[in-house]
């Protein structure tokens, strides 16, 4: 598959921002996600320290999801989801010479030129090899015969229907052409737990972002108490009791 884009990165931190709620999946209980991490079929990116280990996934993860819960409806193995992932996650080299998992990559071309893209899972006794196909190669492959007895997931309707009813497509061009620290910024702001953003500036680049964060999970409070993890913290009691918190985050940008 050919692409005039140039440059992938702002597209793959968009995919790859932590922004949804497991509130947002449907059809997939709390349960099939903890079997789905111990077996290595999905991948745990919750913090390991925190006091409450929230979870919370990418666009990519809830692709990568709604293709594990196809699979699991066809009665695939953990063993057999696991070669899929082995292979939708290698590393390719896209048209800017930079390196994508195959799925963010293909997800790419489907969000931005509405390009059909098959997994193909070929078998006879076990399966014998996975493929990312756009239209013409499976259709090549299939009349040269080297694809033969097979199971065929559209990926194009695992972005469209797994991403759609949570998550309005991206608009790439909004973060094309923005640096490392500019991208940064927009995420920290989105960030609705921020009632205040101070953004400094040093001979024109961001020298640091300090934000005010209000905090009413009365646990959180407790073990950033005990972490000492803030800059500045202002605690409000009512009738002798802690209700909230606001403390301050600051981020300093490194210069080379």
């Amino acid at each position: 598959m050919k692409s005039n884009q140039l440059d992938f990165k702002p597209h793959s931190t968009a995919l790859n921002e932590m922004i949804f709620e497991a509130k947002d999946l449907h059809g997939i209980t709390i349960r099939t996600l903890h079997s789905w991490r111990q077996s290595g079929v999905l991948d745990d990116k919750r913090d390991p320290n925190a006091l409450r280990r929230w979870n919370y996934f990418s666009p990519i993860d809830i692709v990568w999801i709604g293709i594990l819960k196809e699979l699991k409806q066809l009665r695939f193995s953990h063993i057999e989801m696991k070669a899929c992932k082995k292979v939708l996650f290698e590393l390719i080299t896209a048209e800017d010479n930079k390196e994508y998992p195959a799925l963010e990559y293909y997800t790419f071309l489907i969000l931005l030129y509405n390009q059909p893209v098959y997994i193909i899972i070929s078998y006879d006794k076990g399966i014998d090899a996975i493929w990312m196909l756009d239209e013409k190669d499976y259709f090549l492959k299939l009349r040269a015969g080297e694809i033969e007895n097979h199971t065929a997931l559209s990926l194009h309707k695992a972005v469209k229907i797994n991403l759609h009813p949570v998550y309005k497509l991206p608009d790439f061009s909004a973060t094309a052409g923005l640096t490392d620290d500019e991208i940064k910024i927009l995420q920290i702001i989105k960030n609705k737990t921020f009632k205040t953003i101070k953004v400094t500036k040093r001979n024109g680049d961001v020298d640091s972002i300090e934000g005010i964060e209000r905090i009413e999970n009365l646990d959180k409070i407790e073990k950033l108490i005990k972490s000492g993890n803030y800059q500045n913290m202002a605690i409000k009691q009512h009738n002798g009791k802690i209700v909230s918190a606001q403390r301050t985050i600051r981020t300093n940008f490194t210069r080379k």
